[in-house]
């Protein structure tokens, strides 16, 4: 290949990727300050960031005393304290880091699709996701998901590489970043097992070198978590990564299940919410004889062993209620399917709240629920096409229909790029972390837990799309 040659090959992602810094860039730019904190999960990591730079402890607190917090992984505070250090606690300057971040995410899109599809897969796969407008929005919030999804997808790509060439660096380098998005993101600390499960099924397909990676990835994870786990042995008193599973269960999962056990639709954070949360703390308090001494006397381990006897308390309400436990979860997390970002783009372009809406007003739904049930089948979908749809305003409809239309197509050609994509062994592997990641935060499930999935979902689409998924090519 010649240099004109090598060059125009990278014209064309060198293009998408400043095409997609410069869509981020614009967004932050427009968007009303302050928005970085607008979840509330931001305002803890702000927190973590600002006690470690001032303080040296890995607290969330705002004021004293200031204890260390066992359910944050580190990696994303120390992103955010190295920013602050730098440029002061200005959470703007983290948002466009992390829109270089996501733009750098579209090169190693490209890259993936690339290896497992062909040149055109991982050009159109970069494509999509430079232009996706999810990830515009993120890069403007203080929250995991853009550092996580750089570092989950190179991951893979380097997982894949490893599977297509058995080369033991790119099994390194699958260790190195499946180590660091753990500490990004704890919830995430089984997802290794997944990749470790293919590669030791190379023992029964006679791919015995597999087990090479199977234990270089295994060592150079641990490796990369001791630190944070022997810190937590010296703090708490106790081995382990994160409480964060804990924290989950207690807080989401026994709160879900309870709502559902007593007949109650209840959305996550809501002051209902908190109230069935606080009947959980209520009862770990009964159980176990809590002192009335207020939680800012606590001391840390004090702190952490009562998370750990709400946990228990969490684990008896669900393991009492399976089934209200499984469909809540399970109905949450099929929801978060449905699209919901149309909502969020009208109120940026029309500064209008979606709720608001005339045609969302009134009881429509449950009259042609009613024309349903009578057998007036064709009446019912008349009455939701003329008082909720074409009532809307134009680009409410068309928000709406176009992100339907997408999830639409892109379910279908998701499931025919999964079925297509060779060799299998990788394909189990790219569908077991869709699943994975998006199916785990089960009642909180949303478009943001689903973000550092998406690069993958987009390179499966590209493959059904393409029906190229057996061509390897490049690396």
């Amino acid at each position: 290949m010649t240099s004109a040659q090598r060059s125009l090959r990278l014209f064309a992602p060198l293009t998408m990727v400043l095409a997609a810094l410069a869509l981020r860039l614009g967004y932050i730019a427009i968007a009303p300050r302050g928005m970085q904190f607008e979840n509330v999960d931001a305002r803890g990591y702000h927190w973590l960031a600002i006690n470690l730079i001032e303080r040296g402890v890995f607290s969330m607190n705002t004021e004293p005393p200031y204890r260390s917090d066992n359910v944050r992984a580190p990696l994303y505070p120390l992103f955010i304290a190295a920013w602050y250090a730098v440029n002061g606690p200005d959470p703007r300057a983290v948002a466009l880091m992390q829109a270089v971040l996501d733009s750098t995410t579209v090169a190693v899109v490209f890259r993936l699709g690339r290896r497992v599809a062909g040149q055109r897969a991982g050009l159109l796969a970069a494509l999509l996701y430079a232009f996706h407008p999810a990830s515009w929005r993120f890069c403007n919030e203080v929250l995991t998901e853009i550092l996580f999804g750089l570092l989950l997808t190179a991951s893979l790509w380097m997982f894949a590489r490893y599977i297509l060439s058995g080369r033991n660096r790119d099994a390194l380098w699958c260790g190195l970043l499946s180590g660091l998005s753990i500490l990004c993101k704890p919830n995430v600390q089984f997802l290794p097992l997944v990749l470790l499960g293919i590669l030791i099924q190379g023992l029964y397909t006679g791919r015995r070198r597999l087990w090479r990676g199977a234990a270089i990835i295994t060592v150079t994870i641990a490796l990369m978590l001791a630190p944070w786990v022997i810190r937590n042995r010296i703090v708490f008193g106790r081995w382990f990564y994160t409480m964060t599973f804990e924290d989950n269960l207690a807080h989401v999962s026994a709160v879900a299940t309870l709502a559902r056990a007593q007949g109650e639709s209840v959305a996550p954070w809501t002051p209902r919410w908190e109230a069935i949360y606080d009947e959980v703390i209520a009862q770990a308090a009964t159980r176990y004889g809590w002192a009335t001494s207020a939680e800012s006397a606590l001391s840390t381990r004090e702190r952490d062993l009562r998370l750990q006897q709400i946990t228990a308390v969490a684990g008896d309400i669900v393991r009492a209620r399976p089934m209200d436990f499984i469909v809540s979860h399970t109905k949450s997390w099929l929801w978060s399917f449905v699209p919901q970002e149309h909502r969020f783009w009208y109120e940026r372009l029309a500064g209008q709240q979606w709720d608001t809406l005339p045609a969302l007003q009134g009881d429509a739904l449950g009259r042609a629920l009613k024309a349903v049930r009578r057998g007036q089948i064709v009446a019912g979908a008349s009455l939701l096409v003329q008082e909720r749809l074409l009532a809307l305003p134009p680009l409410a409809l068309m928000l709406w229909i176009g992100w339907g239309i997408g999830y639409f197509v892109g379910a279908i050609l998701f499931c025919v790029g999964a079925l297509q994509l060779k060799p299998r062994a990788l394909a189990l592997v790219f569908i077991a972390t869709v699943f994975y990641v998006t199916f785990l935060p089960g009642p909180i499930s949303q478009i943001r837990f689903r973000l550092p999935v998406v690069p993958i979902i987009l390179v499966l689409i590209v493959v059904g799309v393409l029906g190229q998924g057996n061509r390897v090519t490049g690396r």
